[in-house]
């Protein structure tokens, strides 16, 4: 029994094969699948229940059903079907019922056939439906490779037995339109061949520029380190210069204060006396009037080097009552290293002399002595006493005047000489027409043998002049 089931669903595919049954076809394959599933399930319960099946007492009926399907029912298909309930058995026979008609409805559906009666290539085979495009193409490229005009009708026969009319101008449009397309497609697939080979060009090209762009970044990367390594050089460069500078500014300034402090040294007098030269007399003289700068200091000077610190103070427009009017000079006594072992209050005699430089020696000269009861001779207590000295010690309008002897290339000399060798008052003017070039040892000569000379003139009594007589 099981083999003959098996062999009914092999004639059953066969006759799909052979009658083309589309297998796309909805309504066909819902229906097969559901005949497939009933027969499925049947022959579970079949292969189940078939030790506990009572003999079937109806034998005239199963053998009516089973014959009915076109079979002979041999001797064991009798055995078999003794063994299966009747409720199963007719079951069964209902599917392959079922089953059967289906078929039939499939193969009628499926025998389409159309008549090809096209008179210029003399065919008048029938052919199935879904052939009769192909078939009539094929005819034509055979017979007919030009556009045929002649009418060509075909005759479809239906399940309502109804005529359709095709033409065959809409089969020749459809073929030309069909060759149009392929025409189409060839050159669109020509296009996209040469497409193909351009994209394969810049693919190439692609892979070319990223090699380039990573060759680049590399250099660019390596040019950046470079430049790193440079600004980073530099940056120890500037601050290598910078500091070099700033020792060289160091420098400069400490030569600067070596310089004025030997030019100090050089033009620092130590025997109390000191010629004070004063430059940029004219501008010196307007900034007094405006007293942007009423009055200038001269460089200290010392008596011994272990002395009396002292220096000079000029109002070159004059101070106090004298302004406008007069020339004021003024000494002021200085705090010394060396004021600790001196002996105070100063009591020495100043005199000033400003020099003539036309060579006439036409000095003038002046001179003063301390109040030792002023604060200005006391030990100083600050960085200087307070100026005293000689107010009126020169008329301005004569030394604004042009051509004066007294300024010469807008330069003013002036000395001061402290008297602590208490020099007779008749030798000071013979001091003053002293040469400033020589030095100090060979002036103090002059000055002794000066002084010597004058005291031996006072010391010779005066020899009496006789006179004859009568």
């Amino acid at each position: 029994m099981r083999a003959d089931l098996d062999d009914l669903f092999g004639m059953i595919e066969e006759e799909k094969m052979e009658k083309r049954l589309d297998r796309n076809d909805e309504p066909v394959r819902k229906k097969r699948c559901c005949i497939q599933q009933d027969l499925a399930e049947a022959l579970a319960t079949l292969t189940k229940t078939t030790d506990s099946l009572k003999p079937c007492t109806t034998q005239s009926a199963i053998a009516e059903h089973y014959s009915s399907t076109g079979h002979t029912m041999t001797s064991d298909d009798f055995q078999i079907f003794s063994l299966i309930p009747r409720e199963i058995l007719y079951r069964i026979l209902r599917i392959l019922d079922d089953f059967e008609a289906e078929k039939q409805d499939c193969t009628s559906e499926f025998q389409k056939l159309i008549r090809c009666i096209s008179v210029p290539v003399r065919c008048y085979k029938d052919i199935p439906d879904c052939e009769s495009l192909q078939h009539r193409l094929s005819k034509r490229r055979q017979k007919c490779p030009m556009p045929c005009t002649h009418h060509d009708t075909t005759m479809l026969h239906s399940d309502n037995d109804s005529n359709i009319e095709i033409t065959e101008e809409s089969i020749i449009s459809l073929s030309i339109a069909i060759n149009d397309l392929y025409a189409e497609y060839n050159k669109l697939y020509e296009t996209l061949t040469v497409l193909t080979g351009g994209i394969q060009t810049v693919i190439s090209d692609k892979e070319r520029l990223t090699r380039e762009l990573s060759n680049l970044k590399s250099s660019v990367d390596s040019d950046r380190q470079e430049q790193l390594k440079l600004k980073q050089s530099e940056q120890e460069q500037d601050a290598l210069i910078n500091g070099i500078q700033l020792n060289q500014e160091i420098l400069q300034q400490n030569l600067t204060n070596l310089t004025h402090h030997v030019q100090s040294v050089q033009s620092t007098s130590y025997d109390g006396t000191f010629t004070w030269k004063i430059k940029n007399v004219a501008e010196l003289m307007m900034q007094a009037q405006s007293e942007r700068q009423p009055s200038i200091y001269s460089p200290p000077f010392y008596s011994t080097p272990t002395g009396y610190k002292m220096c000079m103070r000029a109002y070159l427009n004059g101070d106090g009552n004298t302004r406008r009017t007069h020339l004021s000079l003024f000494f002021i006594v200085m705090r010394g290293e060396y004021d600790a072992i001196l002996r105070w209050p100063f009591h020495f005699k100043v005199t000033f002399c400003m020099f003539d430089q036309s060579g006439q020696e036409h000095h003038i000269i002046d001179s003063f002595r301390p109040d030792v009861k002023s604060d200005s001779f006391q030990i100083p207590k600050t960085q200087m006493n307070i100026a005293s000295g000689i107010p009126k010690f020169f008329p301005l309008p004569m030394l604004q005047q042009d051509g004066n002897n007294y300024v010469k290339d807008d330069t003013l000399f002036i000395k001061c000489i402290v008297n602590f060798t208490n020099l007779p008052k008749v030798v000071l003017p013979y001091l003053l027409t002293l040469n400033p070039g020589l030095s100090a040892d060979v002036q103090n000569k002059m000055i002794k043998t000066e002084t010597e000379r004058r005291q031996e003139n006072q010391q010779q009594p005066s020899i009496p002049i006789s006179t004859p007589c009568g």
